[in-house]
């Protein structure tokens, strides 16, 4: 609503300003910078319950966003829904091309990403931290254990399956990483999900 922050997310580096809306699904972890200091950031904050969109967005009145929350917050989230505009292509840190990189499914030698970004090695790992809080093999583990956890609450593909394709080395692998993840184990977000309780 005021104020500027840099938001890191499984998104990405988000330059955020009034007026701009950043979505997240369940799992994803981020760090917020302030600028100006953090009394002059004022956010609206509303449940978002759509996983399949997350991100970088803007809304074109956020005050009358804010007056529809006071009174309904559920309305709030609707006209949010029905609002929103991807935001516009912004001039990212170089960090925020290696948390793209990272999230891409192949393999990725952190040396060679240094050297075509013109990164010095030393500094890649430290600064990446830096902005994102993990290092860049964590961030990497992290969102592939995401996006694994985001196949098994949304398909009805065998675990065994799952591991594979996200390049997890067996179904235990899959398992240990889903938990240390999310605090729970596949086998029981694949019964949440029958149950219809995955919150």
């Amino acid at each position: 609503m005021s104020g500027k922050f840099t938001e890191a997310s499984f998104s990405g580096l988000m330059p955020a300003e009034p007026g701009d809306v950043l979505l997240h699904g369940r799992f994803d972890c981020h760090c917020d910078y302030g600028q100006g200091g953090a009394r002059k950031i004022q956010l609206l904050r509303l449940e978002w319950i759509h996983d399949d969109i997350e991100g970088h967005f803007r809304i074109g009145d956020p005050d009358e966003l804010v007056r529809i929350a006071e009174r309904d917050p559920k309305a709030a989230m609707e006209t949010l829904a029905c609002n929103m505009r991807p935001a516009p292509a912004t001039n990212p840190h170089w960090t925020h091309g290696l948390s793209t990189a990272l999230r891409r499914e192949e393999p990725l030698s952190l040396q060679d990403w240094a050297a075509r970004a013109g990164v010095r090695p030393e500094a890649l790992s430290r600064g990446f931290r830096r902005y994102f809080g993990a290092s860049p093999k964590r961030y990497r583990l992290e969102a592939r254990s995401r996006r694994a956890w985001q196949e098994i609450v949304r398909s009805r593909r065998t675990l065994t399956a799952i591991a594979h394709e996200f390049g997890f080395a067996d179904l235990a692998h899959l398992s240990r990483s889903i938990r240390a993840f999310t605090g729970a184990p596949p086998s029981a977000w694949r019964a949440s999900v029958k149950t219809g309780q995955t919150d």
